[in-house]
């Protein structure tokens, strides 16, 4: 059985270390190609999208079903809704899940505040007067959004059945996509800024999983490691 459980757990970390050095490669890539070599072609691909995306805000609807969901990660509306889940899992004696979340949002948070301030590229005109302050590049609404819906996934849909897990992750996925298409759809980023934002989602996702687990496995028989995650 511990033949089985340490073999599960090496193929776990050589599969999210080899996603983790991916992501990070990927990321200096795209920081490297919009920001050192400046390749025409991708901001070629930035403007067109935008100017063909333009063209679909004639719908009311869906006008305020982007906006609606994109104000559902806005700062401020996300921090209070994101610290009542993490209570209401720690009131559920989920303490590993509710640290899981915190620290692999708060990790991406940092590093997409790191990237804005290194960057700090100036945002597309949108035609919906929404206020924005900070750099474009990269998205930390489709960060956020995406690494929740992996995360949420991950951590409470293994015991589910299999239809009810597939039920629940597409519902998961649409939401972060929607969130994620919002931020195009209503001009306030380029395509490749929430396309870098998708990527560090999954390299935050796949470093707090090896984190988690170096952490479970170095830690788990002391007092403090049971204090703090159950």
């Amino acid at each position: 059985m511990n033949i089985q459980n340490n073999l599960k757990i090496k193929n776990l970390i050589y599969f999210h270390g080899k996603i983790f050095l991916l992501s990070l490669f990927l990321l200096i890539a795209l920081w490297y190609s919009l920001f050192i070599a400046k390749f025409s072609f991708i901001f070629t691909i930035d403007y067109t999208i935008n100017n063909t995306i333009s063209t679909l805000h004639s719908s009311e609807i869906i006008n305020n079903y982007f906006i609606f969901v994109t104000h559902l990660f806005d700062p401020k509306i996300f921090l209070s809704w994101f610290f009542i889940l993490l209570f209401l899992l720690i009131w559920n004696k989920k303490k590993y899940e509710a640290l899981f979340l915190f620290f692999g949002v708060a990790g991406g948070q940092t590093i997409k505040i790191i990237m804005k301030w290194m960057t700090d590229r100036p945002r597309p005109e949108n035609p919906f007067a929404l206020y924005i302050h900070e750099s474009s590049f990269p998205s930390g609404h489709a960060m956020t959004a995406i690494f929740l819906a992996i995360a949420l996934s991950y951590l409470f849909t293994k015991k589910f059945s299999e239809r009810m897990k597939y039920i629940v992750r597409i519902n998961i996925t649409t939401i972060a996509l929607s969130v994620a298409f919002s931020r195009i759809f209503l001009q306030v980023h380029y395509f490749s800024d929430v396309f870098t934002g998708a990527i560090l989602a999954i390299g935050s996702f796949a470093f707090t999983v090896l984190i988690f687990t170096f952490l479970q496995q170095k830690y788990q028989h002391t007092s403090l490691y049971k204090k703090l995650f159950f």
